[in-house]
């Protein structure tokens, strides 16, 4: 896991070479003024949506990855992000491949504030839990690349 400012992300790209597009498309700006969906890049390892939702403390679980790299950067709001011992999670759901996520239970090992103008990586099997609220539910917008290999 990798939490800091964007400022700072391409000081990780020499350890995580697909964050070189996720550069690109940030440097661009698009992505603060395009629709909430899902979007591809000249890059067929890394893709990305951007979505609108609330923050929400309800039926929140951690989230696993096995074969994806989440880039997780906030565009509005301001969200917590917790994450896990991948040995210490409970009750996982069966994996979907299709969708590369199951969820399961845990408690909290390190808690992050994400808010515009800082980004985190979750690295395939680590289980984090976002959109988790700061005090109360908050809109937010978020963009999340998936960086495959």
């Amino acid at each position: 896991m990798l939490f800091d400012t964007l400022d700072n992300l391409e000081l990780y790209q020499p350890l995580l070479p697909l964050l070189q597009t996720v550069i690109e498309v940030m440097d661009k700006g698009d992505v603060y003024t395009m629709k909430d969906g899902s979007y591809a890049t000249d890059n067929p390892n890394v893709r990305y949506s951007i979505g609108s939702y609330m923050t929400s403390s309800e039926g929140k679980r951690y989230e696993i990855h096995k074969k994806a790299t989440d880039v997780q950067i906030m565009l509005e709001g301001e969200e917590l992000m917790s994450v896990t011992w991948r040995e210490a999670v409970k009750d996982a759901t069966p994996y979907d491949e299709a969708k590369d996520i199951h969820f399961c239970d845990g408690d909290p090992l390190l808690v992050m504030h994400a808010a515009v103008g800082r980004f985190c990586v979750f690295f395939p099997g680590e289980p984090h839990k976002p959109g988790v609220p700061v005090v109360n539910p908050m809109a937010c917008r978020k963009v999340v690349f998936k960086l495959l290999g």
